[in-house]
């Protein structure tokens, strides 16, 4: 090889790498460049010298070019086209050089898409060099051989190269709801060269990344179509319907999916723009971003697809807005419009309880009116469902009231995931601006609590049925006890002899009634009212619930029964009542000691003609009886004047005082009894005495009492029982009408 006179060889060797193309290469000298291009290429990559790798590339290819080896230079031309280096670096002289030479190598190799894609990329007015005056990009394949016979389609990428359009998305708002219209804008602008004949798209797709649907925007030319970009880009509102798109159209076997289709003139001159809005319905809730565009170009030669799906490249800063003179823009400031947040519909169908308390009572029977109200725009398929959240043994249980029958959670178990029974109601159909009451009752538990009534409108608009939409009323409710009960149990004396324990042959057991001992007790019990409106008491019992240890039991009142005369408890007023508990043993042996349970039941209703009676339970508390133990029982008579036939003004007067000493047991005891003095009274009856008292005997011992005080004050007498034989001091019991001190009884002195 020879060098040209372009060097100077005088102090150093020939330099034929400096510019290779410049030295005239014998055929023979060909492999072995090849070879030298091939070593330095492997070698640089290894190293990852890029710039290097791609300018060995490049020159292999040159070299490739020159001997007309089309097939050869085409994969280096590639492998240097398709890396974005000199895209990225803005090497648009270098790029516009080897874009021709892709495309002429292509051309010469047949490779149909190959040249549309650098075509298609030659349009932009990025690069220096200037297409021939009204280049047809539609005629840009006339002249080559193809390789095949079916149609040419080449798919462009936005990331991978430049092109003369760009393609921007945005909605119109930050945030929507399922079911309404979103506002979407699609602006297209050409960046192509000047010297260019306008672009004209058959198509454009918008993908998105959620469930609705994607939009197609076909070409349909218009004669009056303005075009111009000065004042911004052309406004176009396009109507959407529904229709079906497919991703490859030549297919015979390709698959097709619905999708929103309208038209709009998509022809493109050099540097204008156009902004095409229309309207999107959502039918699911959360986060809607435009997925990908596409842009098509379809001839009857090639079809070509520009695909944009980097969010950064879809960037829409301004929503442009059609106006009288110029287009108005609205700025959608830094992160743009590309993505809207879809919020559930919100329900326009109203729940109310008309028939809401502000609380409710334990045990009561409850009937509520739920009354439903379409806002809606259209008519609505209403289903409604009810539970109450809470502890499951302590909320009520919610059933419908129907025509047919109730229906009831027992019947058709519905559960949530708590295993809380919900009851669910069909209402059907519900007119716009109608409303519909539905009828419902529960039974409020026994015991107080706090719970929370759910209930749930599970409904469609008639025109959207696959759009459901859920209304939802949470409702405090609040179940307070509506009585609160205080039980004082005191002993009294029975009346009835006892059996004599040396004569059994004088119970007649043939009947097979008890035989045994028997104690009368009274209960002193006193209702109050805790409720918030006025209750009628109807009945108020107490009730045995369980006695054991072999023993029979008989209650009776000792008042008025309510039933007779209903009684009426204003709130936090309180009535009292008096019971009489009589228990005897079945067999006079038997001296166990037994237990009474009992409970109260307040039969009630609230002040209102139509309201349900309720029985309430309260609890009370046992009632311990020990049959074996002795007693010593006091009362008070009622006070006399001292002195009857005297006719001066005599206010003295004078209490007797009983004290009866019952012995139940089969011993034989004996007690010493003192009556202590006080400054309060003077007594009359034994200072200190003894009783001696036989097996299952009683005796009864008398004061008489005389106040030293004025009236108006308890005076405690004080006298000490002490069983000599066992050296233990037997507790005075007092009865009705005295009260239990310290050291004593009390005894009213009025």
């Amino acid at each position: 090889m020879s060098l040209p006179p372009l060097y100077d060889t005088f102090l150093i060797r020939e330099p034929l790498r400096d510019d290779p193309f410049a030295v005239t290469h014998n055929p023979s000298d060909i492999p072995t460049l090849i070879e030298v291009y091939s070593k330095s290429i492997s070698y640089f990559t290894d190293r990852n010298r890029e710039r290097a790798v791609e300018r060995l590339q490049y020159e292999l290819a040159l070299l490739y070019i020159r001997e007309q080896k089309w097939s050869n230079a085409l994969p280096f031309l590639l492998a240097v086209y398709q890396g974005n280096s000199w895209r990225r670096d803005g090497w648009w002289n270098l790029l516009a050089l080897l874009r021709e030479q892709v495309s002429d190598v292509a051309r010469a190799c047949g490779d149909a898409e190959l040249v549309l894609r650098a075509e298609w990329e030659g349009l932009c007015d990025c690069f220096p060099t200037k297409l021939q005056v009204d280049y047809d990009f539609s005629r840009c394949l006339d002249g080559l051989e193809k390789s095949s016979s079916s149609k040419p389609r080449a798919v462009v990428k936005a990331e991978e190269s430049v092109s003369c359009l760009s393609t921007t998305f945005g909605f119109g708002s930050s945030q929507g709801n399922v079911g309404e219209l979103l506002p979407a804008q699609l602006v297209i602008t050409s960046h192509a060269q000047a010297s260019t004949s306008p672009l004209t798209l058959s198509q454009i797709l918008i993908s998105f990344n959620s469930s609705l649907e994607d939009v197609k925007i076909e070409h349909q030319a218009k004669e009056d179509s303005p075009s111009s970009i000065s004042a911004g880009p052309d406004v176009y509102d396009v109507i959407l319907t529904t229709g079906t798109t497919t991703s490859d159209p030549s297919s015979p076997t390709a698959s097709y999916s619905k999708c929103l289709i309208g038209t709009c003139d998509l022809t493109f001159s050099p540097g204008t723009a156009k902004a095409i809005s229309f309207n999107l319905v959502a039918k699911d809730a959360g986060v809607i971003r435009v997925a990908s565009i596409t842009c098509t170009v379809e001839t009857d030669s090639f079809s070509l697809e520009h695909v944009v799906s980097e969010a950064e490249s879809m960037h829409q800063a301004d929503f442009w807005l059609a106006s009288v003179g110029r287009p108005s823009r609205r700025d959608a400031g830094n992160k743009g419009l590309n993505e809207i947040r879809i919020h559930p519909k919100p329900p326009k169908v109203q729940i109310g309880l008309p028939t809401l308390r502000k609380d409710y009572l334990t045990d009561e029977s409850v009937r509520m009116d739920v009354e439903i109200t379409n806002e809606e725009d259209d008519d609505v398929e209403v289903t409604i469902e009810a539970r109450f959240l809470g502890q499951a043994d302590l909320v009520p249980v919610w059933t419908w009231i129907t025509d047919e029958a109730p229906s009831s959670p027992s019947e058709d178990p519905l559960n949530d995931k708590q295993g809380r029974p919900t009851s669910e109601l069909v209402l059907g159909r519900i007119v716009q601006s109608a409303s519909h009451k539905a009828k419902a009752t529960f039974t409020a538990r026994s015991l107080p609590t706090e719970a929370v009534l759910e209930i749930k409108a599970l409904y469609h608009v008639v025109g959207e049925p696959h759009t459901p939409i859920s209304k939802v009323l949470i409702q405090e409710v609040i179940f307070d006890r509506p009585f609160e009960a205080n039980l004082d149990f005191q002993p009294c004396v029975d009346p009835k002899p006892w059996p004599s324990y040396f004569y059994p042959d004088d119970l007649n057991d043939d009947d097979g009634s008890a035989q045994g001992l028997r104690q009368i007790w009274h209960s002193n019990t006193r209702v109050a009212s805790f409720a918030t409106e006025s209750l009628i008491v109807e009945d108020l019992a107490l009730r045995l619930v369980d006695i054991h240890e072999g023993a029979i039991c008989h209650i009776s009142s000792d008042s008025p029964a309510p039933t007779s005369s209903a009684i009426t408890l204003a709130p936090k007023d309180s009535h009292e009542t008096r019971f009489q508990i009589t228990a005897q043993k079945l067999d006079l042996d038997d001296r166990r000691s037994t237990t009474l349970r009992f409970q109260l039941q307040i039969r009630w209703r609230r002040n209102h003609a139509d309201a349900p009676s309720t029985t309430t339970t309260l609890p009370v508390p046992d009632l311990l009886i020990p049959f074996g133990e002795p007693r010593v029982l006091a009362s008070a008579g009622s006070p006399r004047r001292a002195n009857d036939d005297d006719d001066n003004d005599n206010n003295t007067s004078i209490i007797p005082l009983t004290y009866t000493l019952e012995n139940p047991s089969t011993h034989v005891l004996n007690f010493a009894l003192s009556m202590e003095t006080s400054d309060d009274f003077a007594f009359s009856g034994p200072k200190t005495t003894t009783v001696n008292l036989v097996p299952v005997a009683r005796k009864t011992i008398t004061y008489n009492m005389i106040p030293l005080v004025r009236g108006g004050r308890w005076v405690t007498p004080r006298l000490r029982v002490l069983d000599t034989g066992f050296r233990q001091v037997v507790r005075v019991v007092e009865t009705g009408g005295m009260r239990s001190e310290k050291v004593g009884v009390g005894v009213w002195v009025g």
